[in-house]
């Protein structure tokens, strides 16, 4: 770290303009505060993401102020969840009542929050990296930023944000500690696809075959992400030639075959090897942690982006505490426990779900019996309400004992699933 006095020149410097940063940058100017926006990436651009915003993301977006705007560009409403486990389909609406979950691209998602945040003050420099922090007395007052092509400039601030992703340069600086870790399970791959057959009504789908995940995530009309979560052992044969793997697996899926004939590949193929599982401790003097760069897991719920957005909503408003007269080190204590407390089961639920394999063949056939009659379906319908809070995971109890609320439901005893806390609401919508 660099020593140095210092005045602050921002309240707050945030490294990272993706969801985490640009929320939290947005919401600190609607508040007043002097924010600093720095990336080293060139807006619009993507990167490796989920795409999903489920119900309670969508919220958040609208909370934002920037849901009109994501719409606007052409973003399709998903109304319906698809369940493919191997040849059987398992349908329902994606939340009560309106709700509805989105897929946006990420070049205009991400795009949109930054230019939300330059119109409330906000002040943007892309295509600048972080070279090193400024250090006072133990604490963090600012950071070296080098423009691309351009010369080191100081800028001091009040409080240095660190929402620089999974490979967080904030968090080594600092030496954050990690814990809670879980190395990576599963590895990933995407991309972006023009002309694939839809659906009569827009859904997210999910396919459980072969030991391996796919998923259709449903964008611009005519546009859909494609993703795939696999196993270790294929990881070779994925790298080699990513497209041909995927459409490989894809078109072995249930009516695939015909609705990807004439889809194409926009772009080039995404993915890595796995995506470790870990929380760093999110604050120290001066410095603070957000999104990936402090808590960070498997892709498979698609739950990133949503986290990071109630991430920077608890940040803001601890950080305007603080800016306010708050104990640092107590009211950011706070923030961590929030974050720990409603991430630690999404987290689980996470891990438990990227662990999960395929049903073994004689279970599968008790599904396909249930299903291939109209009134077995029908009898199966009667009899699983009343046998599905106990039957789930504990882990899993609380998601959808809210879930089942949502729908009307009359709220469950405390023993099958405490669903009053922000755990539960979390859980079921992001």
């Amino acid at each position: 770290m660099h020593i140095s006095s210092t005045t602050p020149e921002y309240d707050v410097l945030i490294v990272g303009a993706r969801v985490a940063g640009a929320s939290l940058a947005l919401l600190l100017a609607q508040r007043g505060c002097r924010v600093m926006l720095i990336d080293r990436d060139e807006f619009p651009s993507d990167t490796i993401s989920t795409h999903y915003l489920g119900p309670y993301a969508v919220d958040l977006v609208r909370n934002l102020g920037v849901l009109e705007d994501v719409e606007t560009t052409g973003f399709r409403r998903i109304t319906r969840s698809r369940t493919w486990v191997s040849d059987c389909l398992l349908e329902g609406p994606i939340a009560p009542g309106d709700g509805y979950a989105l897929a946006p691209r990420r070049d205009a998602f991400d795009s949109i929050l930054i230019e939300h945040g330059t119109r409330h003050g906000v002040e943007f420099r892309e295509r600048t990296r972080l070279d090193s922090l400024i250090e006072h007395d133990g604490r963090v007052v600012g950071a070296v930023i080098v423009p691309r092509g351009g010369s080191p400039t100081e800028v001091r601030a009040s409080v240095v944000v660190g929402a620089d992703g999974r490979h967080s340069k904030v968090a080594d600086l600092v030496a954050a500690a990690r814990y809670n870790e879980t190395p990576g399970l599963r590895p990933v791959c995407f991309g972006y696809f023009q002309g694939l057959e839809p659906l009569p009504e827009t859904a997210v789908e999910l396919f459980f075959q072969d030991d391996r995940i796919a998923f259709v995530f449903p964008m611009q009309p005519g546009a859909d992400c494609l993703a795939l979560e696999y196993q270790t052992d294929d990881f070779a044969a994925f790298r080699e030639d990513p497209l041909a793997a995927l459409r490989q697996c894809f078109e072995r899926l249930p009516g695939m075959t015909a609705r990807l004939s004439g889809a194409t590949l926009e772009g080039r193929m995404l993915g890595m090897r796995s995506i470790d599982n870990f929380f760093r401790v999110p604050f120290g003097p001066g410095w603070a942690l957000i999104g990936d760069a402090g808590y960070l897991k498997d892709p498979i719920t698609g739950m990133g982006m949503g986290d990071a957005m109630t991430q920077a909503f608890w940040l803001a408003d601890a950080l305007r505490d603080t800016f306010e007269g708050a104990d640092w080190d107590t009211r950011m204590a706070a923030f961590q426990q929030q974050r720990d407390e409603s991430s630690a089961p999404r987290l689980e639920f996470t891990l438990a779900a990227a662990r999960m394999r395929d049903m073994p063949e004689e279970s599968l056939a008790w599904l396909r019996a249930a299903l291939s009659n109209p009134f077995a379906g029908r009898f199966s319908a009667h009899t699983l309400p009343a046998m599905l809070p106990d039957a789930y995971p504990e882990i899993a109890r609380p998601m959808v004992a809210f879930a089942a609320e949502a729908f009307g439901a009359p709220r469950p005893e405390p023993a099958i699933a405490a669903a009053d806390d922000d755990r539960s609401e979390l859980l079921i919508h992001a």
